[in-house]
C-alpha cells in the first residue's frame, strides 16, 4: 500500500518547498496531490487557512531515478509555469477580496485588472463611484490598503497595488505631480524645506517619482505608520 505524508504552508508553493526540504527531494521528484489551496479568510485578517498537499513517499528512490529518465528536460525545468500560476492565484485573491468589499458597499460593480511589471491595478466600474471613493478618497484608500497588505504579507516579491474607479486615480496622480512641482519650486525659491502634509504610501510614491530627476531638491517621508508627511528639501548648491 502506498504511504502518504501531508505538508502545509501559507500557499501551495510553500507547502511543496517544505515537503522537498524534509524529504530531500527536488520539485520534479515530488509525487503529490493538492488537498487545499488555502484561504485568506475575511480580507486576509481572520479565518486564514493554510494550503495543504499530500505526498506519496512509496519507493522514493525509484521515482527519483525514473524522473530523470522519463520526464522531458523542458518539463523538469518548468518553474516558469509554476511562477505564472502563483501570480494568477495572487491576482485572483485580490479580485476576491475586492468583490467581497464592493458587495457590502454598492450593487452592480464590475472589476478588471491591469498589470505593468510590478504594478497591479484593479479597476472598478460602477454607477455610483462617489460611494467607493469617499471623502477625499479615504474609502478608496482603505480598500486599497486592505488588498495591498493582504496580498503582500506572504509574498516574497512585493507588488504596487492600485485600486481605481472611473479614472479617479489618474486625475489624482496628475494633481499630485503638479502639486509636487509647485511646492518644489517654492522650496528652491525660499531655500527652506516645504511640507506637503500627510499622505498614504502610494501618493507619496507619486511625489517621490515626480521629483526624482530634479537635481535641486530631495524628498523624504517623515513619520510612522501608513500615513506620513512628505518634506521637500532644497539641495545646497556647490560653491565654485
Amino acid at each position: 500500500m502506498p504511504r502518504y505524508l501531508e505538508f502545509d504552508g501559507i500557499n501551495v508553493e510553500k507547502a511543496i518547498e517544505k515537503a522537498c526540504k524534509d524529504l530531500n527531494l527536488k520539485k520534479e521528484e515530488l509525487c503529490h496531490e493538492i488537498i487545499s489551496y488555502g484561504s485568506s479568510g475575511i480580507f486576509g485578517l481572520v479565518g486564514t487557512k493554510k494550503a495543504k498537499i499530500k505526498v506519496t513517499v512509496q519507493d522514493i528512490e525509484k521515482e527519483r531515478s525514473n524522473s530523470y529518465n522519463n520526464i522531458p528536460e523542458e518539463k523538469i525545468s518548468g518553474s516558469h509555469d509554476s511562477d505564472e500560476k502563483s501570480e494568477n492565484r495572487f491576482i485572483d485573491t485580490g479580485h476576491e477580496i475586492l468583490k467581497k468589499i464592493l458587495n457590502n458597499i454598492t450593487d452592480g460593480a464590475s472589476t478588471s485588472v491591469r498589470i505593468q511589471g510590478k504594478e497591479i491595478c484593479f479597476d472598478i466600474d460602477c454607477s455610483n463611484p462617489a460611494v467607493i471613493i469617499g471623502k477625499k478618497g479615504q474609502t478608496l484608500d482603505a480598500i486599497q490598503y486592505i488588498i495591498e497588505k493582504t496580498l503582500n504579507k506572504n509574498k516574497g516579491e512585493k507588488y504596487n497595488i492600485n485600486v481605481d474607479v472611473s479614472g479617479y486615480l489618474d486625475k489624482r496622480h496628475s494633481k499630485l505631480r503638479s502639486l509636487a512641482e509647485k511646492i518644489a519650486q517654492k522650496a528652491k525659491t525660499n531655500g527652506k524645506p516645504m511640507s506637503l502634509g500627510q499622505m498614504n504610501a502610494n501618493d507619496r510614491r507619486i511625489i517621490h517619482l515626480a521629483l526624482k530627476n530634479d537635481g535641486d531638491v530631495k524628498t523624504h517621508s517623515v513619520g510612522e505608520g501608513f500615513i506620513k508627511k512628505i518634506v521637500i528639501y532644497p539641495r545646497r548648491k556647490k560653491q565654485a
